[in-house]
């Protein structure tokens, strides 16, 4: 039987019995890892749902998932410092759910001339992965950095990607891939222009350096 989300949040919220009281180095030690991963957990969450909850035509399964997670991220311990139990099994359970839903995506660079493209697509795979996305599409264009985005082939097959509605992610190197020294500072044109060009189709923009830059604050 699935509790109202009223009831949820106060089985949720209360301490287990024995996490009562003060303990020895060891558990306390075991409590800060808890709030860790609690806190882990609940951002990984996050930014999971800023692709599912984009996609286009979800199935079943991902629509019950991210309505379960968005009414689940409501739900806070009384004590923060000291999750209960029942709130971080239902947290991992969770947090295993929406890590096992993928929608479609595609990746992007520009290659300078020489460089290998398979080792490349394959790290903005695993990119694309750590936020929801399954590659379906590799493109990329050879040694065009200083091309306009629009004449370059390689984006136009991603183009043509996103105005079918094919993907809901978008995963490139960094940003330098997308916007040509001549476009620098142009709002239409530039980062934030483009993303926002995007996210009008329903897709994520993804930059793997800044993703990875983030993840090591």
């Amino acid at each position: 039987m699935q509790l109202p989300l009223s009831q949820a949040k106060t089985l949720l919220a209360q301490p287990h019995p024995e996490d009562e009281g003060t303990g020895s180095l060891e558990q306390i030690a075991r409590q800060l890892l808890c709030i860790s991963a609690v806190r882990e957990d609940r951002e990984r969450i996050k930014n999971l749902l800023r692709t599912l909850e984009l996609a286009f035509d979800p199935t079943p399964e991902l629509a019950a998932a991210v309505i379960q997670a968005r009414q689940f991220l409501e739900l806070e311990p009384v004590d923060a410092a000291r999750p209960s139990r029942a709130y971080v099994r239902s947290l991992r359970a969770l947090t295993a759910r929406v890590e096992a839903l993928r929608v479609s995506a595609a990746t992007y660079v520009v290659l300078p001339d020489g460089a290998e493209a398979a080792q490349i697509h394959e790290r903005l795979g695993r990119t694309a992965e750590a936020h929801g996305g399954s590659v379906c599409w590799f493109h990329h264009d050879r040694d065009l950095s200083d091309w306009p985005l629009w004449d370059r082939p390689g984006w136009q097959h991603v183009q043509r990607l996103v105005q079918g509605r094919q993907i809901t992610l978008l995963t490139v190197e960094s940003a330098a891939d997308l916007v040509p020294p001549m476009c620098v500072g142009e709002p239409q044109w530039g980062r934030h222009g483009l993303e926002t060009w995007l996210h009008g189709w329903g897709i994520r923009l993804v930059c793997r350096t800044e993703a990875e830059a983030g993840a090591q604050q």
